[in-house]
């Protein structure tokens, strides 16, 4: 039988620190990896930014050496890298609840996953990607926002007001989409291979780090039935499978939208332990 040694990567972000603390305070050893040094951590060792060539390698020989039984990855720019390589990790009998890689390179770029969930009719803001200044101005109302098409969460959002706040040039490296006014939702779920749910949590974030937009400073958890059952569907028609971290945001009217998907566990992952117990309970059933 494996150890029941974890390994969690990215440990000096939120995520990676949320999970790490939980499974310490549960009794579940961990061996914490992340691409800068870390003073204070025991059992701490570090890995290359997954843009380096020896980043596979580099976590395959971690993984055997430490005889690692669960692989966490928080770091959304390894998910491609770890997905791709999900069977031979697999192979070495270390569980990884993650996403087939199609799916993670999809909801790794926000543009293509609005496009594909408006071809599945799970709403999103209405949303632009190109050049064409006139087509995104025949597109979208003001006000709008625009944000990278790679990056992760809330970074790089910007509002613009009027025409006058708009870029000269458009680029493809960015997605502009109308402004949604209302409440904004945290959905931390874990969901089994082909998208179904087992257990999901919603999370009313309740201050953003930039006011109106950005990542959540505090959250508080709330029921929402139509929020959970609208990230639901949105994991269910990109094929997602793991901890899944979805955030949804209400229009003027009140109905719910998909802002955009995190392929792995949230930053908010401790207001919402039970998508952790859910996953070392999957990990548990196949020792």
């Amino acid at each position: 039988m494996k150890s029941p040694v974890t390994m969690v990567t990215g440990v000096g972000g939120p995520a990676g620190h949320a999970v790490s603390q939980y499974f310490q305070q549960n009794g579940i050893a961990v061996l914490c990896a992340d691409m800068r040094h870390l003073d204070g951590l025991q059992n701490f060792r570090m890995l290359p930014p997954a843009s380096d060539d020896q980043f596979v390698e580099s976590l395959d020989q971690l993984l055997d050496e430490a005889e690692i039984g669960l692989l966490v990855p928080t770091v959304t720019e390894e998910l491609p890298k770890v997905a791709e390589h999900r069977e031979p990790i697999r192979r070495k009998n270390c569980a990884l609840f993650v996403s087939p890689a199609q799916s993670v390179r999809v909801a790794n770029d926000k543009w293509e996953t609005a496009r594909l969930l408006m071809e599945h009719g799970v709403p999103v803001p209405l949303s632009y990607c190109g050049n064409s200044k006139a087509e995104l101005l025949d597109s979208i109302p003001f006000p709008m926002l625009s944000k990278p098409r790679f990056g992760r969460g809330g970074r790089g959002i910007a509002i613009h007001e009027s025409a006058d706040d708009l870029p000269e040039f458009l680029s493809t490296d960015r997605v502009y989409q109308e402004f949604l006014p209302a409440e904004e939702y945290d959905v931390n779920l874990f969901a089994e291979p082909g998208g179904a749910t087992l257990t999901s949590v919603v999370l009313k974030k309740t201050a953003l780090k930039d006011g109106l937009v950005g990542n959540a400073l505090t959250v508080e958890r709330v029921d929402e039935r139509e929020v959970a059952e609208l990230a639901a569907a949105a994991v269910r028609a990109l094929s997602l499978e793991g901890p899944i971290d979805v955030d949804v945001r209400r229009g003027g009217d009140g109905r719910p939208f998909i802002l955009e998907i995190n392929a792995r566990v949230g930053a908010n992952v401790r207001a919402a332990e039970e998508i952790l117990i859910a996953m070392i309970a999957s990990w548990r059933a196949r020792q």
